[in-house]
C-alpha cells in the first residue's frame, strides 16, 4: 500500500464510541439538571425585587399623597364581590398622580392570577362572585388602614387609623400587600385581617386574601414568604409568621404592631 494512502487513513478523524457519546450526553444532562434550577432562582429573585421595587413606589406615593391631603392616607374601596363601593376612590385611582411608573406599580411580576382582562395579557376570567368584574391591581392595602373597611372603626368611627399621625409605630406596621391572585378577594384591593384569628388557622384564612407565599414558602403556611411595604415607606420580604401570630401579636393592627416587631 502506498505511503500516502497508510499516512491518509492514520490522520482521518475518529468517530466517538456508543459509550462516549452516552458519557457525553449524561454529562449534558447533569449540567442542565445542575443549571435549570439556577435559572430558576434567578428569574425568580429578579421578579421578588421588581415586585418590592412596585411596594416601594407605592409607598412613596402613599406618602407623597398624605403630604398633600393633611395627613389622610389614600383609601381601599374595591369589593370583595358584592356592590361597587366607590372604586374611583380607591388608591388605584387616587394614588396616580403620585406614581412614577403607573403601569408597573400596579401589577406585580409575581403575579399569575388569571382574572386580568385580556386586553392586558390576562387571560380574561371575572373574578368569582363579582358581577363580571376583573383584576385591577397585584395589591392592596391593609384594611386597619383604610377608613372604608377599618373593622376598629366599624365599631368606633374615631377609632380608625386613615392619617399617618394616627400610626404610633409607621415602621413596624403592614401598609401595603400583595393580593391573592384567585378567589373573590384577587379584585379587592384590601383583605380583612380581623379575620383571621390565631395561628396555625390564621395562615390559611389569610392565604386566600392575600399573597401571602409569592415569594417562596408552602401556601396557607406561616412558613409563606411574601412582600411587604410598611407605613413609614420601607420594604421587606418577610415570612408570614412573623409578621402575624394572633389577634393581639401582629403588624397589621397599629395597635399591636408597635409592640410586635418582626
Amino acid at each position: 500500500m502506498p505511503e500516502s494512502v497508510r499516512i491518509h487513513r492514520r490522520d482521518a478523524p475518529r468517530a466517538f464510541t456508543l459509550v462516549e457519546l452516552l458519557v457525553v450526553i449524561a454529562v449534558v444532562a447533569m449540567l442542565a439538571g445542575l443549571l435549570v434550577p439556577a435559572l430558576r432562582s434567578v428569574r425568580q429573585g429578579a421578579r421578588t425585587s421588581a415586585c418590592l421595587a412596585n411596594i416601594r413606589s407605592l409607598q412613596r406615593g402613599h406618602l407623597a399623597y398624605a403630604e398633600s391631603n393633611r395627613g389622610w392616607m389614600a383609601d381601599a374601596r374595591l369589593p370583595h364581590g358584592g356592590a361597587d363601593q366607590g372604586s374611583t376612590e380607591s388608591f388605584v385611582d387616587t394614588l396616580l398622580p403620585f406614581l412614577d411608573d403607573q403601569a408597573a406599580v400596579m401589577r406585580s411580576p409575581l403575579d399569575a392570577s388569571p382574572h386580568w382582562p385580556a386586553d392586558l395579557g390576562g387571560q380574561g376570567v371575572p373574578v368569582p362572585g363579582s358581577g363580571g368584574r376583573f383584576r385591577r391591581t397585584s395589591y392592596g392595602v391593609n384594611n386597619h388602614l383604610a377608613r372604608e373597611f377599618s373593622a376598629w372603626g366599624a365599631l368606633d368611627p374615631a377609632r380608625v387609623t386613615d392619617r399617618i399621625s394616627l400610626i404610633p409605630c409607621p415602621a413596624c406596621t403592614v401598609h401595603t400587600l400583595c393580593m391573592s391572585a384567585e378567589g373573590e378577594f384577587a379584585g379587592a384591593d384590601h383583605p380583612h385581617v380581623e379575620s383571621w384569628g390565631a395561628q396555625p388557622q390564621a395562615a390559611m384564612i389569610a392565604s386566600t386574601q392575600v399573597g401571602t407565599a409569592w415569594v417562596g414558602g408552602p401556601p396557607g403556611s406561616a412558613d409563606a414568604r411574601s412582600n411587604w411595604g410598611f407605613a413609614d415607606g420601607h420594604v421587606a420580604s418577610e415570612i408570614f409568621g412573623r409578621l402575624y401570630r394572633n389577634e393581639t401579636a401582629n403588624t397589621f393592627d397599629p395597635m399591636t404592631a408597635r409592640t410586635h416587631r418582626p
